[in-house]
């Protein structure tokens, strides 16, 4: 399976609780990387976010945390912080290593014990366990992932973590890491297909149709997908920006529906910047799209 790592330079760590249901997934670079955000969701749990604004100063970021755990999870950041420190890997302002690592969550209290989150420690040892060579599916961040979540957690099916890439015959790769723990039923957008959704008597059910007939979520604020698109290719940060946009497009094709109130969606967008390319913003937003929904079909069939 074509993967993130495919990008040269890209690590990927995972820690998974399974008894608990939580976990948390690293993705690591050791060079900087150019990045950006593209935030849809009404309810989104963010960690230095404001620094990937295209006209915030700072140039670069070393990692970027995909977290379990709501809120507390974000504590995980520091343990990332601490590892990338002690390699030597961050900004060198003012005689120090500044390890620059923006971070997203998901909610998943309710799967598992909602007093057992990812901190510091597990941050570290998902950043340690850092690889070419990751699992997908109920591990990491996807580990108390769930979809289709409209008639309750009984009728709810797994979600999980997924991964994809292409490559353009000049070299140029465009690649997603996505955590789908989505409020919307789940499809395949090449044939229509439902693959995940609130599941009753065995039967998938297309969750806008439930909501067109007045079927609302008990409890909200439990939904989010998260995940980021990665490029070797030179990009700007504002392009990056642009390919976070696209992949919420990918997201908007394959879960439905997406980006709601209570959804906390979004996208990281991020860039190696180690290849020149001749090809348009258009066919790098295209890749976008297609390896966003690619990924997110991946998390689901090996959770499932």
């Amino acid at each position: 399976m074509s993967k993130i790592t495919d990008i040269e330079g890209l690590k990927v760590g995972h820690w998974t609780d399974k008894k608990n249901k939580t976990g948390c997934t690293v993705l690591i670079s050791e060079k900087p990387l150019i990045a950006s955000v593209d935030i849809r969701g009404g309810a989104p749990g963010t960690k230095e976010i404001a620094l990937l604004d295209p006209i915030a100063s700072a140039p670069n970021v070393n990692a970027i945390l995909l977290t379990g755990g709501s809120a507390f999870g974000l504590n995980a950041s520091g343990g990332v912080v601490k590892f990338l420190e002690e390699k030597n890997i961050g900004i060198k302002f003012g005689g120090n290593i500044i390890p620059l690592v923006p971070s997203a969550v998901i909610f998943d209290l309710n799967v598992g014990s909602g007093k057992i989150r990812p901190g510091l420690e597990e941050g570290y040892i998902a950043a340690n366990n850092a690889s070419k060579i990751f699992s997908i599916g109920p591990v990491g961040v996807g580990t108390g992932c769930t979809v289709g979540k409209l008639l309750g957690n009984k009728y709810s099916m797994n979600g999980g973590i997924g991964t994809s890439s292409y490559k353009f015959d000049d070299g140029t790769i465009v690649s997603c890491l996505v955590a789908v723990n989505a409020l919307g039923s789940i499809f395949n957008p090449i044939n229509g297909e439902i693959i995940a959704g609130p599941m009753k008597n065995k039967k998938i059910y297309d969750s806008i149709d439930l909501l067109l007939i007045g079927k609302n979520q008990k409890r909200g604020f439990e939904n989010t997908t998260i995940g980021l698109i990665a490029t070797n290719a030179n990009l700007s940060k504002i392009d990056c920006k642009r390919l976070a946009i696209a992949a919420n497009d990918g997201l908007a094709l394959s879960v439905r529906p997406s980006h709601t109130s209570n959804d906390g969606d979004l996208f990281f967008g991020i860039s190696t910047n180690e290849k020149p390319t001749t090809l348009t913003q258009d066919q790098l937003f295209a890749a976008s799209v297609k390896v966003t929904y690619e990924a997110i079909n991946n998390a689901i069939l090996e959770s499932n």
